[in-house]
């Protein structure tokens, strides 16, 4: 197991994101040439794999070139991300330090972070939904860190997670046990390298599956006809905008293409998160969650919409209640 070997010595204070940039006047000796079938950089002997390396078993970051930790020395390499451990558990924090052994400086983006998980051979992107967009400089010898761990408390009790907006890997909710991937990627218009490069490393996350279960913010539920009816209080009727909307789901055996889910990813929407549960708890066919909502289109539904979680197909639509 290696563990970053650079102390970090600056924390970048105006951040929201659990990070930290770190130099250090050392630069460890490479005497070794760099191999045929490596891109070396700018008077340092240390390189990056060329461009086009996209190791088997790793999530796609459509980038140029990736840079997984596991496949690589560091070193000899010039930029990667290293794990401060292989696995965790819930009560313990892993560390992914970004090198900057390179004779050049780049920018990157510190909210610019991706969690992948793998089930049954296949990466699911996990998190965040949405990242802020500034820039920071990583010089020659610096590194820069995020920190991730895991809280879990309450979800199994309806704890709403969301999915909306930047979100903080330190700590992030809604994990269950298995295999992970934590990475990034840069741009590179000059300096080090050319193009886009993503950098990753797996870890094992050492805890019990999440069990599923509507969040509390449901009030009601009851049949109406063939229906599963629920209600919520997740938005305040008399607060700005709202409209009482429904949000539909209808399980279908039609043979569709659709966003596959896993625990993980539906854990981040709540209402369909709600609906979902809702059918396979009431084993219905349709259910429909009404509640208000400010988002246009409404719950930001414009059109049907397929998923696909844990063997069966559902179609989600969404619609304004007439007042009337």
């Amino acid at each position: 197991m290696r563990r970053p070997r650079r102390s970090l010595l600056a924390a970048i204070g105006s951040m929201a994101l659990a990070g930290c940039l770190a130099g250090d006047d050392e630069s460890p000796a490479n005497d070794s040439s760099p191999d045929d079938d490596l891109t070396p950089l700018p008077d340092d002997d240390r390189t990056l794999p060329p461009s086009g390396t996209d190791p088997n078993g790793y999530p796609d970051y459509d980038v140029d070139r990736l840079v997984a930790f596991d496949e690589i020395d560091p070193g000899e390499t010039a930029i990667y991300l290293e794990p401060s451990a292989a696995s965790i558990t819930e009560s313990e924090r892993l560390t992914f330090t970004l090198f900057n052994e390179s004779s050049g400086e780049f920018s990157y983006n510190p909210y610019a972070w991706q969690l992948h998980k793998r089930v049954d051979g296949r990466w699911h992107y996990v998190a965040p939904r949405g990242i802020n967009e500034p820039a920071h400089t990583l010089e020659p010898g610096d590194n820069f860190a995020w920190d991730l761990s895991v809280d879990n408390d309450g979800i199994e009790d309806g704890r709403s997670i969301g999915g909306h907006g930047v979100a903080e890997p330190d700590p992030i909710a809604g994990l269950g046990g298995g295999e992970y991937v934590f990475g990034t990627d840069v741009d590179f218009d000059d300096g080090p390298a050319d193009g886009s490069v993503g950098f990753c490393a797996r870890f094992d996350l050492e805890t019990d599956s999440l069990s599923l279960t509507t969040t509390d913010a449901i009030t009601s539920v009851g049949w109406a006809g063939d229906v599963i009816v629920a209600s919520s209080d997740r938005v305040a009727p008399e607060d700005d905008d709202t409209r009482l909307g429904a949000y539909e789901l209808v399980r279908t055996d039609d043979d569709v293409e659709g966003t596959e889910l896993i625990r993980e990813t539906l854990l981040r929407n709540d209402q369909l998160r709600d609906a979902i549960v809702l059918a396979r708890e009431y084993d219905a066919d349709r259910v429909r969650l009404e509640e208000y909502n400010a988002v246009t289109p409404i719950f930001g539904v414009d059109d049907t919409r397929y998923y696909h979680y844990d063997g069966e197909a559902y179609a989600i639509s969404a619609r304004v209640i007439d007042d009337d």
